[in-house]
């Protein structure tokens, strides 16, 4: 008799299959950034936490810690220590992928969770403003006639993304990009400090890093590894391919999670990074920071990933960083 019954409201649809129970925070969340405050990466973490907590996005504290070293390989270890956690994310960049390529740490990109791509930012080299270097042409001159001459940061470590966009410039200006001087520091902010101290010649970093300096007229822009003229205070500012030299580097901000989150979990991030990006306190930041918008969802990053990663290849074995 109850089989009956049941094949009879399974045949006239009574049955409904309950949806999926949807994840909600039940902690505190922590943002890990890769970095020591005050660089690009950093500034992103804590602009999300700010509009999370301002628009009630999460029913939690929302908490940013930085876990520096290693170029992001510090954080990734922390970040999967908490396997399965939907309340520890981090923010990343293209040194997810290079770290990977060149192996450094043991955390590669395919351990960890997608979660968004945030926006995109193209990678420059500037300098003081009392530099002798005034142009692209005077850096590139200079790097051939002794590639070591100049000492130019790159966060955060050998094979990042900066450092990636030196070597392209070097490889296009026909400089081995082996033999150039790339010094690592410990975020943008960092790098910055040094070369506002005269530490170093030049910085390798993103356009935010530097846009204030640059409107106070503290530094100088030589190039910009965009594909075309960028707007706002770069307005002046050459692109590398317009100067002669084939070189494009974009540096993209994301959010990952732990290895093994749900896909309940992964849809409550989704869910909630689109709000984020829609809200104008982030639209008056991208103005301010020239950072390009380019939200991608958590389907959309494990795409990125895997093209970018190809692309990357092919980079760090001109420089001999493949592992």
């Amino acid at each position: 008799m109850i089989r009956t019954v049941l094949l009879t409201a399974l045949c006239c649809g009574l049955f409904v299959m309950a949806p999926a129970q949807a994840w909600q925070p039940e902690k505190p969340i922590e943002i890990v950034v890769p970095t020591t405050p005050g660089g690009g990466i950093d500034r992103t973490a804590r602009l999300l936490q700010k509009i999370i907590q301002e628009n009630a996005l999460a029913s939690v504290p929302v908490t940013v810690t930085n876990k520096p070293g290693g170029g992001g390989a510090v954080s990734l270890v922390y970040l999967n220590q908490q396997a399965g956690d939907g309340h520890v994310v981090a923010i990343n960049s293209p040194n997810l992928i290079a770290n990977d390529l060149n192996g450094r740490g043991s955390v590669k990109y395919r351990d960890v969770t997608p979660i968004a791509n945030l926006f995109s930012e193209y990678t420059l080299i500037a300098v003081r403003a009392d530099s002798p270097i005034k142009t692209g042409s005077d850096f590139i001159n200079q790097l051939r006639k002794d590639p070591q001459s100049l000492a130019v940061s790159t966060p955060t470590t050998l094979g990042s993304v900066n450092h990636l966009a030196f070597a392209l410039l070097g490889k296009a200006a026909g400089v081995d990009p082996r033999k150039l001087k790339a010094v690592v520091m410990g975020s943008g902010g960092d790098a910055v400090t040094a070369l506002l101290g005269g530490h170093i010649d030049a910085h390798t970093g993103s356009m935010s890093s530097v846009v204030r300096l640059v409107q106070d007229g503290r530094v100088r822009v030589v190039g910009i590894f965009a594909p075309k003229r960028m707007s706002g205070p770069y307005a002046g500012t050459p692109t590398w391919t317009e100067q002669g030299y084939k070189a494009l580097m974009d540096t993209w901000r994301g959010v990952i999670g732990p290895k093994g989150m749900t896909a309940a979990q992964i849809a409550w991030w989704d869910g909630v990074l689109a709000k984020v990006v829609t809200t104008p306190t982030w639209k008056e930041a991208l103005e301010q920071n020239t950072w390009a918008a380019n939200y991608l969802n958590s389907a959309q990053t494990r795409k990125q990933f895997e093209e970018e990663y190809a692309d990357y290849r092919t980079i760090l074995g001109d420089l001999g960083m493949l592992k």
